[in-house]
């Protein structure tokens, strides 16, 4: 904790980066929560994007990482080519909430979301955010043939991403890319047409009606 805050008051200080507040909290993420990136290369992830520059560069496994969107409150990494990271600074009782998105796509895309204090101690997801269920994602219980359908899925497989511009949380459903054709058609009719949505309301995320 005590290397996490030295870090944060060294970046702050930094040209460049004072604006970029979500700058400072990935380049003093704890090593364990970004094996493929040590700081000094987070550094210079955040220069080459500053810069304009392409390409991003090479990670400790050798693959490649960049930076595809940053502000001073949202950032985006691509990790690999099929993993992403994101992190949204968010506001609770005037302190800082961190949280980050973890995307695999293997083909089917599938996210895991974590919050964190700002000296990146992991607190309670229940807390902040109630994990949707397949049955989230499936019209209302009065069309017959919605449970069978239901019934038909396995896993549940969904790619949370933040909105860029502001605190929204959006979730899809990617359960298509898992399924086999014949099965999917069946259960298409009863899925809802929209991705779930939920808004920051000062203290936790909650579910758009």
């Amino acid at each position: 904790m005590y290397r996490v805050i030295i870090v944060l008051s060294f970046l702050m200080c930094m040209p460049g980066l004072k604006a970029q507040q979500v700058a400072t909290y990935f380049v003093s993420m704890p090593d364990e929560l970004l094996l493929q990136i040590e700081p000094n290369r987070r550094k210079d992830m955040i220069d080459f994007f500053q810069h304009g520059q392409k390409g991003g560069i090479t990670n400790a496994l050798g693959g490649k990482s960049e930076i595809i969107a940053m502000s001073d409150k949202y950032l985006k990494v691509s990790l690999s080519d099929i993993s992403t990271m994101e992190i949204r600074l968010l506001t609770k009782d005037t302190t800082n909430v961190i949280a980050v998105i973890r995307t695999v796509c293997a083909p089917a895309c599938d996210s895991q979301i974590s919050f964190y204090d700002g000296q990146w101690n992991l607190l309670e997801i229940k807390d902040f955010f109630t994990l949707p269920v397949d049955a989230d994602f499936f019209v209302s219980r009065e069309y017959d043939g919605r449970d069978e359908a239901l019934g038909m899925v396995d896993m549940l497989l969904a790619e949370y991403s933040f909105s860029p511009d502001n605190d929204m949380l959006i979730v899809n459903y990617t359960i298509k890319d898992y399924l086999p054709e014949e099965i999917y058609k069946q259960i298409a009719p009863f899925l809802k047409k929209e991705a779930l949505q939920y808004f920051w309301n000062g203290k936790r995320y909650e579910l758009k009606k």
